[in-house]
């Protein structure tokens, strides 16, 4: 996985070590404005699919609770805002926006998230501080909604929610942890029932996160994810089976 955009994650973890580890690589270089850059890459090409494919239908994004809390490090509001911004440019007016929730997470997880067991490889940490039940909460009834589209991952208890059972919505998933959802046969099923509709991962092999970024954000997607859908999962397991898991 892109190590800053992991990094992106953890920052809502850190604490006092957070402000200098932004400090340090604001002072050293850009790698943070490349990762910024990256993630409204990833997410535009995301939304571009969606466009193409989902013309018309309503989404719902599901964001970083940290953002709506004012003192977090610069890093969490730039990624939040990168994240929409790249959906916005992508869906052109061809996706209804239907809103944008934040999950409860557990009592404590905001001011200390650090008491809370985290795996250390998961690449979304949020999934382990989320209340459960907490994403069946994030639509308000009776409201139509053809997609949620999730910039967090998954949570835990993701195959007990209500939300995940029903037929609709279908779910969008920007570099989640596919561990949630079981092992690639739970991945497979759920492309297969419609309940999965796309998800970026970070490609294998992708050149150093110093690299500058093209001009041309469909070559640059390609250059560091993948994108992948319904149609194309075998294909990209037989590719690339580390992206999965």
């Amino acid at each position: 996985m892109n190590t800053w955009l992991k990094w992106a994650g953890i920052l809502i973890l850190a604490s006092g070590a957070i402000w200098f580890g932004w400090r340090h690589f604001s002072i050293m270089g850009h790698p943070q404005n490349k990762a910024l850059a990256r993630r409204e890459i990833a997410l535009r090409v995301l939304a571009d699919h969606l466009a193409a494919q989902q013309a018309g239908k309503t989404a719902w994004i599901v964001s970083n609770p940290f953002t709506q809390r004012a003192g977090q490090p610069p890093a969490v509001y730039a990624f939040e805002e990168a994240g929409i911004r790249g959906l916005q440019k992508g869906w052109e007016g061809k996706i209804k926006l239907g809103g944008i929730s934040f999950p409860t997470l557990l009592g404590g997880a905001i001011e200390n998230p650090q008491q809370f067991l985290i795996d250390p490889q998961t690449k979304t940490p949020l999934s382990y501080l989320t209340a459960p039940g907490a994403w069946d909460a994030l639509i308000p009834a009776h409201t139509n909604v053809d997609l949620i589209v999730s910039l967090v991952g998954l949570p835990l208890d993701v195959r007990n929610l209500n939300l995940w059972r029903q037929p609709k919505p279908q779910w969008v998933l920007l570099l989640p942890d596919l561990r949630m959802l079981g092992d690639l046969d739970a991945v497979r099923s759920a492309f297969r029932s419609g309940k999965l509709a796309a998800l970026i991962l970070d490609r294998p092999g992708a050149p150093q996160e110093s690299t500058a970024v093209s001009a041309d954000y469909r070559q640059e997607f390609d250059r560091f994810f993948l994108l992948v859908t319904r149609q194309n999962l075998e294909q990209m397991t037989a590719n690339w089976p580390q992206a999965f898991y």
